[in-house]
C-alpha cells in the first residue's frame, strides 16, 4: 500500500515538472520598470527638429502620457518649430526628404497642434506629392500614410487609397516589405502599422505577420541585415500591437520560451535602452522602445492604436512671444557740407611812406604877424583829421560772424557720426559747441597778422597833407611879406 502511495506521488511530482516549463513560458512580462525608466530619461531631453532627440521623442513622451500637450515642455517644442518653419519660408522642409514632412505631422498630431498651419504654412500638403514621397521607397510611402491618418480632419481620402495600393504592390512573394529584394522585419513591421486601419489589406498583413514569425530569432529578438538591435524588436512590438496581437502571449511570437516583449526589454539599460546587446544606452534605440512599449500597454487597456490621435485635444494658439522693443530710427548720417572756396586773404594795405617835414625857415626877426587872410581858411588843412577806418570788408567783426564755417569745423569725421543715436529712454549728450571761425582759421593758417590800420600806425595820410598845406601857406604868406618889405 506504501509502495503504491509512493508511485503515485512520483508520478504527480512528474507531471508537474513537466507541467513547469510551459507555465514559465506564458509568464507575463514585467516591463512596467523598463517603461517608466525610459521615460524619465528621455523626459530629460529638451526636444528640437530631427530624426533622434526631436520628433520621435515628443511623439512617445505625448502619447505615453509622461508630458502635458500644453505644458511648457511641448510649447517651446512647438516655438522652436515655428521659428524654424517660417525661417525656411515654405510649407515643404526638404525637397528630396519628405519623410520630415510626416515625422513632424505625426509629432504635431500627437500634441495637439494644427499642422496644416504653422507660421502660416501647411505641413501636410507636400505628403500630396507622391512622386517625391516615393522616393524614399516603401517606408516614404508608409510614414505619408501614417501622418495623414493620424488627424481625420486632414482628409486626402484619395492620396491615401493612392499610397495603400502602392504599399500592396510592393508586397514581397510569400509576405513581407523591403527597401531590397528579401523581406526585412523593420520595413514590414513599419508597413503592417501603416497599413492596419484599411480592411482590404488584412490578408497582406497576415501574411506579413506570418513572415516576422519567420524572421524571428531563437533568442526572441529580430535583425536587420545581420545585426540583432533594439529597434528591430521596438518596431516589431508597435506593429503586432496596432494590429491587436499580444507580442507577450502570441505563440507565433514565443521562441524557446522568450516572447518578443521579453526580447525587448532585455535591452533596457537601467535608464534607457542599448541599440545592442552589449552597447551602452543610446537615445535612438531609447525613443523607439519608449513608444513600444506605449503601443503594447495602449493595447492591453484597451485604449486607441499608438498612430490613431483622434484622442488628442486640439491645443489652439501657438506660444505667446514677446514683442521685440522696436529699434529707434536711425538719424540719418549728415551729407557732409562741401569745403567752401577759401576766401583769399586780404592783401596788407601798404603803410603810406611819410611824407618829410619841410623844413622850418627860420622866423626873422621881428617879422610882422601876416594879415588874417579869410580866403585862406579853405585851404589850410585841420590840424587834427578824423581817423578813417581802412579796413576792408573781410576785416569788419560782421564778416567773422557770417561767413561760412571751414572745413575743419564743418566735416564730420566718420567714425563719430556712426552710433549717435540715443538709446530709447536715454537722454542724449549735449553736443559739443563747434569752434568759432576765427578760431578754425587760426588753427589751419597760424595766428592772425595784425591789420592795417589798428592799433601802432603811422599818422594819417590826411594829416600829413594838411600839415604840408599849412607849411606852404605860411612859407608864401612869408615870401610875399618880405618882398613888400625889400620894394618898400
Amino acid at each position: 500500500m506504501k509502495t503504491r502511495i509512493k508511485r503515485s506521488f512520483a508520478a504527480l511530482l512528474a507531471i508537474l515538472i513537466m507541467a513547469a516549463a510551459p507555465l514559465s513560458a506564458l509568464a507575463a512580462t514585467d516591463y512596467s520598470a523598463a517603461y517608466s525608466g525610459v521615460k524619465n530619461y528621455l523626459a530629460g531631453k529638451t526636444p528640437s527638429f530631427g530624426s533622434v532627440g526631436g520628433e520621435w521623442l515628443v511623439f512617445a513622451l505625448a502619447r505615453s502620457g509622461k508630458v502635458s500637450p500644453s505644458g511648457s515642455w511641448c510649447s517651446n517644442y512647438y516655438s522652436g518649430v515655428e521659428e524654424l518653419v517660417s525661417q525656411n519660408g515654405s510649407g515643404v522642409l526638404n525637397p528630396n526628404k519628405l519623410t520630415e514632412n510626416s515625422r513632424l505631422v505625426i509629432a504635431l498630431s500627437s500634441i495637439g497642434r494644427n499642422a496644416r498651419s504653422v507660421s502660416g504654412y501647411d505641413l501636410v500638403e507636400p505628403l500630396k506629392d507622391q512622386a517625391k514621397v516615393k522616393r524614399a521607397g516603401v517606408t516614404g510611402a508608409a510614414y505619408a500614410l501614417l501622418a495623414l491618418d493620424s488627424k481625420a480632419s486632414f482628409g486626402e481620402t484619395s492620396t491615401k487609397n493612392d499610397y495603400v495600393d502602392f504599399l500592396l504592390s510592393q508586397e514581397k512573394s510569400g509576405g513581407g516589405w523591403s527597401l531590397g529584394s528579401e523581406p526585412d522585419p523593420d520595413v514590414t513591421a513599419i508597413v503592417i502599422t501603416a497599413l492596419a486601419p484599411y480592411a482590404r489589406a488584412s490578408s497582406a498583413i497576415g501574411r506579413g505577420v506570418a513572415k516576422l514569425s519567420l524572421m524571428q530569432l531563437a533568442d526572441g529578438g529580430f535583425s536587420t541585415m545581420g545585426t540583432r538591435t533594439c529597434e528591430s524588436s521596438a518596431q516589431v512590438v508597435t506593429a503586432l500591437s496596432t494590429v491587436g496581437i499580444d507580442a507577450d502571449r502570441d505563440s507565433r511570437f514565443i521562441k524557446n520560451g522568450v516572447s518578443a516583449l521579453a526580447a525587448l526589454v532585455a535591452f533596457y539599460k537601467g535608464s534607457g535602452f542599448s541599440h545592442t546587446a552589449d552597447g551602452g544606452v543610446n537615445q535612438m534605440a531609447s525613443e523607439q522602445a519608449a513608444y513600444a512599449l506605449c503601443a503594447y500597454d495602449r493595447m492591453k487597456h484597451g485604449r486607441n492604436a499608438l498612430f490613431d490621435m483622434s484622442d488628442v485635444s486640439p491645443v489652439s494658439g501657438s506660444t505667446p512671444k514677446p514683442t521685440a522693443t522696436p529699434k529707434p530710427t536711425s538719424t540719418p548720417k549728415p551729407t557732409n557740407t562741401p569745403k567752401p572756396t577759401n576766401t583769399p586773404k586780404p592783401t596788407n594795405t601798404p603803410k603810406p611812406t611819410n611824407t618829410p617835414k619841410p623844413t622850418n625857415t627860420p622866423r626873422p626877426t621881428d617879422t610882422p604877424k601876416p594879415t588874417y587872410d579869410p580866403g585862406s581858411a579853405t585851404t589850410a588843412a585841420p590840424t587834427e583829421a578824423p581817423p578813417e577806418d581802412t579796413r576792408t570788408a573781410e576785416e569788419t567783426p560782421a564778416q567773422f560772424t557770417q561767413a561760412p564755417q571751414t572745413a575743419t569745423e564743418t566735416a564730420v569725421p566718420a567714425t563719430e557720426a556712426v552710433g549717435t543715436d540715443p538709446a530709447p529712454g536715454e537722454t542724449p549728450a549735449p553736443t559739443e559747441e563747434p569752434p568759432s571761425v576765427s578760431a578754425a582759421i587760426e588753427t589751419e593758417n597760424g595766428a592772425p597778422e595784425e591789420s592795417p590800420g589798428g592799433e601802432g600806425r603811422g599818422p594819417s595820410p590826411a594829416l600829413i597833407a594838411g600839415i604840408c598845406a599849412a607849411g606852404a601857406v605860411l612859407v608864401a604868406a612869408i615870401t610875399v611879406f618880405v618882398r613888400r618889405r625889400n620894394h618898400g
